[in-house]
């Protein structure tokens, strides 16, 4: 299921009072896009999305926190899923696909 939460301004202050400790999905955007550049999961999406602000050059991010039966990975392979029909391509900040990364 895609993030439906409006895109944060990306920045430390932001970051610490919005985003939880708890696992979940992430997208990432970039001045003047209306789509995720990136998509990733992690263990801790604040910890995660403070470490991007020295990654990239991202200006704004949305979450989505991992349900009680939800993994983050899975959750991140629907998102690539989602974007990809929907662009025809994956993230161009993706260097990896997580759905190739057990072959």
């Amino acid at each position: 299921m895609p993030i439906s939460k409006k895109w944060s301004k990306m920045n430390r202050s932001k970051i610490e009072r919005s985003a939880p400790t708890d696992g979940g999905v992430y997208e990432l955007t970039s001045f003047g896009e209306q789509r995720a550049l990136y998509i990733g999961s992690t263990g801790n999406l604040q910890r995660r999305l403070l470490e991007h602000l020295d990654d990239k050059d991202p200006n704004k991010f949305r979450f989505k926190e991992a349900g009680f039966l939800q993994s983050p990975g899975s959750m991140e392979q629907d998102a690539f899923d989602n974007y990809e029909n929907k662009y025809g391509k994956t993230p161009p900040w993706n260097t990896q696909d997580p759905r190739t990364t057990w072959l």
